[in-house]
């Protein structure tokens, strides 16, 4: 049975800001990670990032906290938000309109804390934020840009879920440069 979608992409001013948003604490409190989309079986019904209803973490998490844990960061601590708060499920054509439409909610999420890194999670999210952003980002390259007259770092990575089958073993080599290390080790 396929889930019936749901948008807040119409009417964005409605939107709860602290709705599929998690702040960053402790080490991960200066990190944010950034998916595409709430997850069917993810905090769209659990209320948690990457986690499900009975409190089991989901494979993606999974595989981003082994990337994490050399830093002493993790999905638990790591701010998390969704580009699009939109449930798209399988109407992958929606993506973009309903990420256009919640980005001044993703802005105003930047600022509920002092973020210096963001991560963006996988290339159809790179896609989408590059053309909100007008910037012209790639996978695996740290680069600065500014948002919301801040400055921030930005790293897209690959997918971390596990239908990715080189996702993991491309981010682990993307985590070992220096720069980045640097970055993520400055909680």
């Amino acid at each position: 049975m396929t889930s019936i979608e749901e948008h807040y992409c119409k009417e964005p001013y409605k939107f709860p800001f602290n709705k599929f948003y998690q702040p960053g604490s402790g080490n991960g409190k200066h990190i944010l990670i950034v998916g595409e989309s709430p997850a069917e079986n993810g905090w769209r019904k659990s209320g948690k990032a990457f986690y499900d209803i009975e409190d089991k973490i989901l494979a993606s998490g999974k595989r981003l906290n082994l990337l994490l844990f050399e830093f002493g960061l993790s999905v638990e601590t790591c701010g998390f938000t969704e580009l699009a708060k939109c449930f798209v499920g399988k109407n992958r054509k929606a993506l973009f309109n309903c990420s256009k439409g919640c980005w001044s909610i993703f802005l105003k999420q930047l600022g509920f804390e002092d973020y210096e890194l963001i991560i963006l999670l996988g290339v159809q999210t790179l896609t989408v934020f590059n053309k909100l952003s007008n910037l012209n980002l790639k996978i695996g390259r740290l680069s600065k840009a500014i948002l919301n007259d801040k400055e921030y770092y930005l790293l897209p990575i690959y997918h971390p879920s596990p239908i990715n089958p080189y996702g993991f073993k491309r981010n682990h080599l993307i985590f070992e440069k220096q720069d980045i290390k640097q970055l993520l080790r400055q909680g």
